[in-house]
């Protein structure tokens, strides 16, 4: 049985049933991977199987909780970037949920009164297979690299990895080496709604505070919320963050928790990070060169009208892509290391307000 221990009052808060599963229990294992297999996928395949399986046969039940990350990690000889992303492929499936310092717990994967949420990978690997067929594209064809997908399609390279790897494990693509190869065209393109799970999640916390909340009232924890909206703990976290951007709410550290700034009514949300990452890249294509400085955090933030975290979060992106670098001290900045192209077909997320300009 897993306990959960209020220690701010020192006392027990909640007892969670379900019980902790060992990674002993959890044969047979993954151990050997072919050259260029996938592990995430291969991983995933197989945890999928056996969580399933362990139900069917009651060898497990709803509610346990799977292996720390890091002790699966360890046994069959990943990393633990690698069982992070087949996490988060379970959640993706409904297969699993998590707890904020408990762990990942196992879902009822009969329950069909959840509503079935994207992700944006799954947006990512339908625009994909969107490309494949109408640049006719055939199979054992070499297709374009990440960083040109993530381009064109306007999306984080993560993104886009994500939704290559997803089609590598529905066998529409193989990897060779470093390329993705066309392995199979017959598909059909699936018309999902291009909206991601924290997106909509953030919009369906919204309508709660509209029709239950006022201002100053505080939201439930997100434990609470991941209960009430079935979904992983992470995800509200990422869904607050985006209330919080629009205004909707603020979060304050300790006792006070996360509070309701406005009622927003029917109010649009405002576009993420991410977005403001791609109107940033837009701004260095048309306006900068090859070692120019970049307008301060401050000023990209009155521009766009959002915080300055935001604005650092987008920039951290764009760094870890390598369009830009980060120099300290008196002489420093932000500075372009890579002029990125701009594409005229973007990929939207969400429809943009028009309070929120890019910069022209």
């Amino acid at each position: 049985m897993i306990v959960l221990i209020n220690y701010r009052d020192n006392k027990m808060s909640q007892i969670i049933e379900g019980r902790r599963i060992t990674v002993a229990e959890m044969a047979p294992h993954v151990h050997s991977f072919l050259p260029g297999e996938n592990k995430v996928n291969k991983i995933a395949a197989w945890l999928e199987k056996w969580i399933i399986d362990g139900l069917k046969t009651g060898k497990i039940k709803v509610n346990d909780y799977l292996p720390k990350k890091g002790d699966i990690a360890v046994h069959t000889s990943v990393s633990l970037g690698t069982m992070q992303n087949v996490y988060r492929i379970l959640e993706d499936k409904g297969l699993i949920a998590s707890r904020q310092k408990v762990g990942s717990y196992i879902k009822d994967v009969s329950e069909n009164n959840a509503e079935k949420l994207t992700s944006k990978r799954e947006v990512a690997s339908e625009e994909i297979k969107k490309i494949i067929l109408d640049n006719n594209y055939k199979p054992g064809d070499i297709f374009i690299s990440a960083r040109k997908l993530s381009e064109s399609l306007v999306m984080p390279f993560a993104t886009a990895m994500a939704a290559l790897n997803l089609l590598q494990q529905e066998g529409i693509l193989s990897r060779c080496g470093k390329n993705f190869v066309i392995e199979s065209v017959d598909f059909k393109v699936a018309n999902i709604e291009q909206q991601t799970l924290v997106e909509k999640v953030a919009e369906h916390i919204n309508k709660y505070i509209k029709n239950n909340l006022k201002e100053g009232d505080k939201l439930p924890s997100n434990n609470a919320m991941a209960d009430m909206f079935n979904v992983s703990v992470k995800t509200i976290h990422d869904a607050v963050k985006i209330l919080s951007v629009a205004g909707v709410v603020k979060t304050r550290r300790g006792y006070y928790g996360t509070v309701v700034t406005k009622n927003s009514q029917d109010e649009e949300i405002p576009y993420y990070y991410e977005q403001v990452e791609q109107s940033i890249k837009k701004y260095i294509a048309e306006n900068c060169k090859q070692g120019d400085k970049l307008p301060s955090v401050k000023n990209f933030a009155e521009v766009f009208n959002v915080s300055a975290k935001t604005i650092k979060n987008a920039l951290d992106i764009l760094a870890s892509e390598g369009y830009v670098n980060f120099v300290r001290g008196k002489y420093g900045g932000t500075f372009v290391l890579e002029i990125p192209s701009v594409y005229e077909k973007g990929y939207t997320w969400l429809a943009l307000s028009p309070d929120f300009e890019q910069i022209n």
